[in-house]
Parts: C-alpha cells; sequence; structure tokens
C-alpha cells in the first residue's frame, strides 16, 4: 500500500506530539515510511465506521434513545441518533455535557432556556441537567445526528478571541419564546445508572423570559469557523475543548496551504475524524457522515487538506482511549492510515 505522488514532508518525515498538537515535539528522519501495515488483530486498530449505517432505535421508536456506538475510558460516550418523531419526553442529562451535530435534517431544541433551530453541519452545545427536548422537522427526508457525552464541561476556546469564531455574527444562543401548550409532562433523568422517569403536572420547558447570565447552550456551525492556517503548513487549532483538555475539537475541513502533513505518532489522544460532506475527498474518504478512527500510538500520514474542490470534516480529539460498543462495530470496517481508505488484509477492531 505505497504512497505515490505526495506532497509535502518527505516519506521518512515522522512527527510525534505530547498533547495533541500543543505539548512537547519530536521530528525524527526515516529510511521509510512507518504508518503501513499488513495486518492488525486486535481492539486498537485503525478503523472506518459508516455511521449512517447504525442501526437506531429512535428511527422507529420516538421513545428510544440515541443508539450508543462507542465509549472511552474516560466515560465519554458517542451515540448517533435518527429520530423520526418529537420526543414525547424532557431529557436530563445529569452525568454529562452534550454536544449534538447534525449531519441531515432540521431540529427544534426546546431547552429551559429558549429555542434553537438546528440544521445541517450545526453543532449544538446542552450543559449539564439542562432539561431539553427535540423535535425533528416533518419536512425531514433524513434525519442523522451525533451526540457525544462528556462528564466534563465543554467550552469554545479558540486560540485567540477572534478570528477563528465570530462569536457575536455565528454562536447563537436559545431564544425565549413565552406561550406553548402546557400539560402533565414525562421528564427522563439520565445518571450513570440508568434513567428515572418523572411525571409533573407542568411542562418544564415554559419559559417567560431569561433575565440574568448567558445560557448554557450555545449553537455553531462547522462552515463558520475559520480552519487556522500557516504560510508553512502546521497542525490544526482546537475551537471547543473541555477543562482538563481529556476533549479537544477542531475544524478540519479544506484549507492551505498545500503541503501534506508528516507522519504523525499521536502519544495522548485517539483522532476522530468526522467527515460531514464534499463535494471534495479527504484522501480515500468521499461518503458523509464517516467516521476515521485513529487510536493513539498508531502511526498515520493524514491525507492532504488542501483540496480545491473544498469539503467539510471535523476532528474530535479523545484522551481517553476509544473502543467502539456492538452497533459501531457492526458499522465497522479496519482502515489503512494513509488516506484513510479500507484495509484489504486487516481483521479490524476486535476481529481475527
Amino acid at each position: 500500500m505505497a504512497e505515490a505522488g505526495h506532497h509535502g514532508p518527505p516519506p521518512g518525515l515522522h512527527l510525534y506530539t505530547r498533547d495533541g498538537f500543543v505539548g512537547q515535539m519530536a521530528v525524527a528522519i526515516r529510511p521509510h515510511t512507518v504508518f503501513e501495515y499488513t495486518s492488525v488483530t486486535g481492539p486498537h486498530a485503525p478503523s472506518r465506521v459508516a455511521l449512517d449505517r447504525v442501526e437506531c432505535e429512535d428511527a422507529t421508536d420516538a421513545r428510544a434513545l440515541p443508539t450508543v456506538f462507542a465509549r472511552t475510558r474516560n466515560d465519554v460516550v458517542l451515540s448517533v441518533s435518527r429520530r423520526g418523531a418529537p420526543m414525547p419526553y424532557a431529557f436530563r442529562n445529569t452525568e454529562c455535557d452534550e454536544l449534538h451535530f447534525v449531519q441531515e435534517g432540521t431540529f427544534e431544541y426546546v431547552t429551559d432556556f429558549g429555542v434553537l433551530t438546528a440544521g445541517p453541519g450545526d453543532f449544538v452545545a446542552i450543559g449539564r441537567t439542562v432539561t431539553y427536548r427535540v423535535t425533528p422537522s416533518p419536512d425531514n427526508t433524513e434525519s442523522l445526528r451525533f451526540v457525544v457525552e462528556t462528564p466534563e464541561q465543554l467550552n469554545l476556546n479558540p486560540p485567540a478571541p477572534f478570528g477563528m469564531v465570530n462569536f457575536g455574527r455565528d454562536v447563537k444562543r436559545p431564544v425565549v419564546s413565552p406561550g406553548g401548550e402546557d400539560g402533565e409532562t414525562e421528564i427522563w433523568v439520565k445518571s450513570f445508572d440508568g434513567v428515572t422517569v418523572f411525571v409533573a403536572p407542568h411542562d418544564p420547558l415554559l419559559c417567560n423570559a431569561v433575565v440574568d447570565g448567558l445560557a448554557p447552550v450555545w449553537q455553531l456551525n462547522l462552515a463558520a469557523i475559520a480552519p487556522l492556517t500557516y504560510a508553512t503548513g502546521g497542525p490544526p487549532g482546537q475551537f471547543a475543548q473541555t477543562p482538563t483538555t481529556d476533549l479537544m475539537l477542531y475544524t478540519l475541513s479544506s484549507r492551505p496551504p498545500a503541503a501534506r502533513p508528516p507522519q504523525h505518532h499521536n502519544a495522548d489522544y485517539d483522532e476522530l475524524i468526522f467527515y460531514v460532506r464534499g463535494p471534495g475527498a479527504y484522501g480515500a474518504v468521499k461518503d458523509p457522515a464517516t467516521l476515521a478512527w485513529v487510536p493513539k500510538g498508531v502511526a498515520h500520514w493524514g491525507p492532504l487538506e488542501h483540496v480545491p474542490e473544498g469539503y467539510l470534516a471535523w476532528l474530535l480529539e479523545s484522551r481517553g482511549t476509544l473502543r467502539l460498543a456492538p452497533a459501531g462495530l457492526a458499522a465497522a470496517e479496519p482502515m489503512e492510515t494513509g488516506q484513510f481508505g479500507l484495509h484489504d488484509g486487516a481483521a479490524g477492531p476486535g476481529r481475527e
């Protein structure tokens, strides 16, 4: 699986990093490439996951929760949702902040602090214990969202106060819409050991006004996040992270310069690349809703990012080592680590 026609660093350039892209680093020149492998057996194996092939219970059962496809050692949970009908209950997560990414469809988020309408490419962040209800648009022909649950607070934190994210224009907060239909309401409260169902005499999401403070809910579209670029090439910059940097989020959309990044050895983070859409491809990845997972400590040579046609993608770095759940394994295939194409000779995670 030799690489041909590459642009950028020589094949032997090998970058080792700590703390993702913000810690110590070392660069070596090797006599050959080090990202290739002919076979792999075991759970720590690079994989591509077709997230649109994950079977989701909430596609047909309105009372179902999103389907878990992966977990990390640090209690981060990743799920897929194809919700086809409004949630018939209000939902509150007592353990985690949640980040929702809309891949397909349009959704109304009614929260404790007002209403947001989210569409393709939108991130919606919901703080721990904020109550909400999601209603898909009746015009949706497809419905697909990804949900990240983290025990830590997730904050917008670009490397500069302006430039990458226009907070005044592009970061949206819920809008209060007084009134609405009241009535007896189920409230599902999720904790570490399951869901507890309360029945309340009134809808807890009805709100007259937010009179002080900042709502712990925000919305931001991936296309509005400017990629961090350098004249001579360099790593992406995070736009959001948790306080301990257990999770770091980056836009990995098409960006100059034309140089391909060096082979990379990430000592501390699993890399999860969510390819959203083209028209351009990210290496061998061209199907929307594809997840390319490179576990920490596995050498890889990332594809060229400067694609004239353009594409949208985002990167989630996780300190906690990730493992695919059964629903994720069912939609996963072994991946080579040069262009992130499918690997013909590997078994894949957890397979012999």
